[in-house]
């Protein structure tokens, strides 16, 4: 009887481990889908007219003739965006009513319109591609969490099971030793089931981002264009963040390096996030995630910088 019953147990436990290894291999084609990136980086609209300026102090100190009219912030962009020439020459012109100069004037407004508005279209794309990224990547941990929760909800029925038939088996058999040893080899198992359930990371799965625009972030390093070359600009000078003493790019890195890697710069150094992709548990694919929309956030709050522009602009342009 005594083994009859320790089979029983033996045969549940396989029977709930069968079950939990099944549920890991359902929607592979999913996973096929998920595992490569299928966002397709933008193709930018906006081309470098001239080197960005290395120096800020440099480039506002050569177009200070432009400080009565725009803030320092303002004539960095114009200088990044190659309308400070176009933008001095309609000043010179203001006054001047012959046809040739009132064509001058219209040709100069419709190339700053222009520019402003590719400039917004390259903020729209950085933030389009990094939303299909953001995309991507909570579909994925969605998919590994609802897999670790019915492993762990699965796991922790099959140790109540096994409690239940020890408990049952117990009751039934007469024999102090064999009740022992049937309750020992439940305990046993039941616990090995239990200990399972405490796998801090679960289950694991292949990722890839070949394109990866955190790692230029991380780097501080745009030398393969991930960005567009105003983007980068904007967010590398440090005139455009709220203090002026580092650069959004900077203040960004170290966020992540405070509360994403619990301020262990090494650490990431060493996450696979900002390499081309490879093996992620949940928690990676989430700090992803949050990094992602980090990013994006920023990219987003340079449209705040353009409207400032386009409103001192309109004053010149008038």
């Amino acid at each position: 009887m005594f083994l009859a019953t320790k089979s029983k147990i033996i045969t549940t436990a396989l029977f709930m481990g069968l079950m939990t290894s099944c549920s890991v291999n359902k929607n592979t084609a999913f996973m096929l889908t998920l595992k490569n990136s299928y966002c397709i980086p933008p193709t930018y609209f906006l081309k470098a007219e001239q080197t960005l300026p290395n120096d800020a102090i440099d480039s506002l100190s050569v177009n200070d003739e432009l400080n009565s009219v725009f803030s320092r912030q303002n004539i960095l962009m114009l200088y990044a965006l190659g309308l400070n020439k176009e933008i001095k020459e309609i000043q010179k012109l203001k006054g001047n009513t012959s046809v040739s100069a009132e064509i001058r004037k219209l040709t100069i407004n419709n190339k700053v319109n222009r520019t402003l508005l590719l400039a917004l279209s390259d903020i729209n794309a950085a933030a389009a591609e990094l939303d299909c990224e953001a995309e991507r990547v909570d579909q994925v941990a969605g998919y590994i969490d609802n897999i670790n929760a019915s492993r762990n909800n699965k796991l922790v029925v099959g140790s109540i099971a096994l409690g239940a038939a020890a408990s049952i088996a117990g009751a039934l058999i007469t024999n102090n030793n064999v009740n022992n040893a049937v309750g020992i080899t439940g305990g046993v198992l039941g616990g090995g089931l239990g200990f399972f359930t405490l796998n801090p990371k679960g289950k694991k799965v292949e990722f890839f981002h070949p394109h990866n625009l955190l790692r230029n972030v991380w780097t501080e390093n745009d030398s393969d264009q991930s960005f567009s070359p105003f983007i980068w600009y904007m967010l590398s000078e440090k005139e455009f963040s709220n203090d002026g003493n580092s650069s959004l790019l900077h203040n960004l890195k170290r966020r992540w390096i405070d509360y994403q890697f619990d301020s262990n710069e090494n650490q990431g150094n060493q996450s696979v996030i900002f390499s081309d992709g490879g093996i992620y548990f949940a928690d990676d694919l989430h700090s992803r995630a949050a990094m992602i929309n980090q990013l994006q956030a920023v990219i987003r709050s340079i449209n705040q910088s353009i409207n400032n522009l386009i409103l001192e602009a309109n004053k010149t342009l008038e």
